[in-house]
């Protein structure tokens, strides 16, 4: 719920620097550009079901993708979507702040697509038109057509939004202290993220979420 997690997000907002103004302005964007055409919670629900693989975007991706059974239900985190397809797996939903290959994305056919707006992809958020079915996501107070289920980095914002709807989790390529790096991304930034990511899994699983870390690293 928001009240609760602005009290978290506060924090980390204070840690990254983040403008709150230019939050504001992302996610008024995003809700402009979505108006009435974006996914319902039931329809996400629906999605999700009663048990989930979040797939992030670790260095043992193709490797780890053994873990996932057949006919699964799968969550990826951005570019771990696009290795996913390439090997014949398709995910179910697919969380996104654009900054990874979006035409590759966009060969994903049928994915629903969770877009995520905040303060530095404000420029790219025009890119959520080409998506035909999407909903978004915010780090700030939700609007009427932009939802916060919770998290921080594409992987952890997936298992809020599964454990949202009362989904079993199971965490696959998870990797919290190599992080895999795509062009010129920083580095140190992309591992402090990454701290917050498992310090929000771990508050979640703390509090009774039923998260199943297959392969933790």
């Amino acid at each position: 719920m928001w009240r609760e997690w602005r009290k978290i997000y506060s924090l980390i907002e204070r840690d990254f620097g983040f403008s709150r103004e230019r939050e504001i302005e992302a996610r008024d964007k995003l809700s402009g550009i979505l108006k009435d055409n974006f996914v319902s919670e039931e329809e996400i629900s629906a999605l999700v079901g009663k048990e989930v693989y979040v797939v992030g975007f670790s260095p043992t991706l193709e490797k780890d993708v053994e873990l996932i059974p057949g006919n699964a239900k799968i969550i990826a985190a951005d570019d771990a979507a696009s290795v996913l397809y390439d090997i014949g797996i398709k995910p179910t939903i697919v969380m996104t702040d654009l900054d990874g290959d979006v035409g590759a994305l966009l060969e994903i056919k049928d994915a629903v697509f969770g877009i995520h707006a905040h303060g530095d992809n404000i420029s790219l958020l025009d890119q959520v038109k080409l998506f035909p079915k999407k909903f978004g996501t915010t780090q700030i107070e939700p609007l009427w057509n932009v939802y916060n289920f919770g998290g921080f980095t594409d992987g952890d914002r997936g298992v809020f939004l599964a454990i949202h709807f009362g989904a079993i989790v199971h965490l696959i390529s998870f990797d919290f202290e190599n992080p895999r790096i795509k062009g010129n991304k920083d580095l140190e930034r992309k591992k402090k993220k990454l701290l917050w990511a498992k310090y929000l899994l771990d508050e979640l699983h703390r509090r009774g979420a039923k998260i199943i870390w297959e392969n933790l690293k």
